[in-house]
């Protein structure tokens, strides 16, 4: 194949497929009830050791980054013209996340908003390319929206929620 390879989805104007709206719209939802669980020290009330919310917050994001880092992987096995990088930012985007479980505070959610806005504007960028139905862009641009923002908050919050009640 050439670096000319045509673009596959070029002409795709299909409306994001439900299930895709759905499943993605289901996603946020832990980043909303964990962020929301830190802040409230939900774990005080239940006998759960401290800071699990927020511990659980950051390593769901971590796996949420891997599994948009694996999003990259099957488009380089589609594209072998971007293959290379693909494959890069592929293995990269879970190593970077990963190391958020190993930063203190602030500095986990951070590096997670960090990778979460790369992504996004990385995903919505190759569907303007047309590397990934148009569909894709404009689902990631909203879900990296939503996930961006509960962070920021979260980011914003949490100190909060450490001072002494």
């Amino acid at each position: 194949m050439t670096a000319s390879h045509p673009a596959p989805h070029g002409a795709d104007d299909r409306a994001i497929p439900p299930t895709a709206l759905l499943l993605g719209a289901a996603g946020v939802l832990p980043f909303v009830v964990l962020a929301l669980a830190a802040l409230l020290r939900l774990e005080d009330r239940v006998a759960l050791p401290p800071g699990l919310a927020r511990a659980g917050l950051v390593a769901y994001g971590v796996v949420i980054v891997s599994f948009l880092g694996g999003v990259r992987w099957g488009v380089g096995l589609s594209r072998p013209d971007k293959a290379t990088w693909m494959f890069v930012v592929s293995v990269l985007a879970p190593i970077a996340a990963w190391g958020a479980l190993f930063m203190p505070r602030p500095h986990d959610i951070a590096i997670l908003v960090g990778c979460f806005l790369v992504l996004g504007i990385s995903d919505v960028m190759l569907a303007a390319q047309g590397t990934v139905p148009r569909w894709y862009g404009t689902l990631r641009g909203i879900l990296t929206t939503a996930v961006v923002a509960v962070l920021v908050f979260a980011l914003a919050m949490l100190p909060l929620a450490d001072l002494p009640q």
